[in-house]
């Protein structure tokens, strides 16, 4: 006798897709992901109550509501609903690849990996926009191997992930989600890799994987003084906090971005980032996140309701 289950098999990976502002931009991500959709995965569609499923795709995707239309609480309520073990995020403005997910899942072999970061490629001439990022004296949240063709093979960078393109684990990117109160998408991209990287676990560049950006900048990469002020202010609740640490960084900035006018102002920035440290540090729990090693059903198991409710349209 075959028994059929009712049940439809639980995915591995689940791809979480944000509604932005740009309904037409997020089509395109979505639309990319569905032509290379990888089996054992499922795609989620995380929207704030305003997207109207004009294609009719409820057969093909799950749709879940959001309390905002703020990219983090878009990525929150997907990491809660994701069935997966693996959360894949992809922005809009941001296009899947033909097998693009395979090479990112294999790392999470590693027992330490608790992110994994594609690379980032232009639209047009498919140049690395980003291999994750990485601080630099002149830069903090600084795009890795911007304008190369290729990963260089002795990589060895500590590296974060660009949130708008990563792969998670799952529990980890719930209690992360949980642990950061931060709204900016760079921000949040920056929080969360100290948080993960606090608890334990390291993030790793997956350089048989890419995603294709309609842009040829990563959001949040324009150069400003509230941009050193406030990466430097994060930075700075985790490691080498004060007003010394963030005067003598902003010094060797300068020196470095002597000759690049257009970097002083973010340069400046970071010496001013004590002042924010408090308010941010408010914001910020570490003791909140699942630690490497840590039993994940525990942790996830004592997490607060988040209020998200998911909704599908009838097909």
């Amino acid at each position: 006798m075959v028994l059929v289950t009712k049940f439809p098999p639980i995915p591995r990976l689940s791809i979480v897709i944000p509604v932005g502002r740009d309904v037409a931009t997020f089509e395109n991500t979505l639309v990319s992901v569905l032509e290379n959709q990888p089996a054992d995965s499922e795609i989620l569609v995380c929207h704030d109550g305003r997207y109207a499923n004009p294609f009719e795709l409820s057969d093909e995707v799950r749709f879940v509501t959001s309390e905002s239309n703020r990219f983090v609480d878009l990525v929150d309520a997907g990491a809660f609903a994701a069935q997966g073990q693996f959360v894949h995020i992809l922005a809009d403005g941001m296009r899947a690849t033909q097998g693009w997910t395979a090479g990112a899942i294999e790392k999470f072999e590693h027992f330490d990996a608790g992110v994994v970061s594609p690379v980032i490629r232009s639209g047009d001439d498919n140049i690395i926009l980003a291999a994750g990022w990485h601080d630099t004296a002149d830069r903090l949240c600084k795009p890795a191997d911007f304008g190369k063709m290729d990963v260089p093979a002795s990589k060895a960078k500590l590296i974060g992930a660009y949130l708008q393109a990563s792969f998670w684990r799952r529990e980890l990117l719930r209690t992360v989600c949980e642990a950061c109160d931060l709204q900016d998408e760079l921000d949040a991209s920056y929080a969360y890799e100290w948080l993960a990287r606090t608890a334990g676990w390291r993030c790793v560049l997956a350089d048989q994987s890419s995603v294709i950006a309609d842009d040829d900048e990563i959001p949040g990469e324009q150069p400003s003084l509230s941009r050193g002020k406030r990466l430097r202010a994060i930075r700075g609740c985790f490691r080498g906090g004060g007003s010394s640490a963030a005067y003598k960084a902003s010094a060797f900035a300068m020196l470095a971005n002597l000759f690049r006018p257009s970097m002083l102002g973010e340069s400046i920035g970071q010496a001013f980032a004590a002042s924010l440290e408090t308010k941010i540090s408010r914001m910020i729990h570490p003791d909140e996140v699942l630690a490497c090693g840590d039993d994940a059903d525990t942790v996830i198991h004592s997490l607060p309701n988040t209020g998200f409710t998911e909704t599908r349209r009838a097909a």
